[in-house]
């Protein structure tokens, strides 16, 4: 969906920033097309999609589960606007949950006029050290194919010294350019998130890392929300979801104006585990203590201003 705005045709979750000012003509036939196709309003349909095996591994028989839900709502909505004595399409609101939103708000807020933004906030330290073990996860959250980003990339200074003065070193000796020095973390990738300035972040801890993708993300996220009308906007901090999902999610289904049907009372009682291994706890969050320790002063003017107290 956002493939025209990447800065390489091989990426494929950079974190793209847009302002009001940078909808042109078509991208609202862009994203309405984008929308449709992958977009599920059948529970059925839903559930087969959130299937990693036939994400990773089926991914033609994932297209045509998505083709056949494209089609089977173009059905739906021609014989509506049949059956509609005043030719009226029907309505309804497609969710994207998709995180790098948080650095592109005016731009949909504009290209959408009736969209509404649901916030969801995390205590800087959890979400800090969630990001760490995601960042460490050897079954997950790959992104391999960021291995392209070295053509962009220059390889770091400390690096770059290859020894090449004595005469007699051999070849196979010679050290090999790194271009992520990332300590903590043994991978060569760069994972989530990529706010600007991100490349400055290459060669420190990946707790610093992590800080500063939590850290960015909110800035964006506050900046742009707060030039949006108080009406289209929603927060929720994730500790409250988790505590009473139910009350939560009845409250959104109100702001969102739609019903909250029995459908959504069943997933709600029996929360599926989605991009991740565990339910959360404190105890899994704070598992990365030490290394929260370095970065807490740094969040703490950002922890204040979302309402969250800075305790290890």
């Amino acid at each position: 969906m956002w493939q025209p705005w990447h800065r390489d045709p091989r990426e494929t979750a950079d974190t793209v920033v847009l302002k009001a000012e940078d909808v042109k003509e078509g991208d609202r036939e862009h994203f309405d097309k984008h929308y449709h196709f992958s977009a599920y309003d059948n529970h059925l349909m839903g559930e087969l999609s959130r299937i990693r095996f036939l994400r990773n591994r089926l991914s033609l028989l994932f297209n045509l589960i998505n083709l056949f839900n494209y089609l089977y709502k173009c059905l739906k909505l021609c014989i509506f606007k049949r059956q509609s004595n005043d030719k009226k399409s029907i309505a309804y609101r497609i969710i994207d949950k998709t995180p790098p939103n948080c650095f592109r708000v005016e731009y949909l807020a504009k290209l959408y006029p009736d969209a509404k933004f649901i916030y969801i906030t995390r205590d800087g330290l959890d979400n800090t050290s969630s990001l760490m073990n995601a960042w460490r996860s050897k079954q997950k959250f790959q992104f391999r194919y960021r291995k392209y980003l070295e053509e962009y990339l220059s390889p770091l200074k400390a690096n770059q010294e290859i020894e090449n003065a004595e005469i007699g070193v051999r070849k196979e000796s010679m050290q090999i350019p790194k271009y992520f020095d990332i300590d903590g973390y043994q991978s060569d990738v760069w994972k989530f998130a990529m706010p600007p300035d991100w490349e400055a972040y290459r060669d420190k801890t990946l707790a610093e890392v992590c800080a500063f993708q939590w850290l960015k993300t909110h800035e964006y996220a506050l900046n742009s929300l707060s030039k949006l009308a108080p009406e289209r906007v929603i927060r929720f901090k994730f500790e409250d979801l988790m505590a009473e999902p139910h009350p939560s999610i009845e409250k959104l289904c109100s702001f969102l104006e739609i019903e909250f049907t029995w459908n959504m009372q069943k997933i709600v009682s029996e929360m599926p585990l989605v991009n991740t291994f565990t339910p959360a706890s404190k105890r899994k969050s704070r598992k990365n203590q030490a290394d929260l320790e370095t970065i807490k002063d740094y969040i703490e003017p950002m922890q204040q201003q979302l309402g969250y107290v800075t305790i290890l």
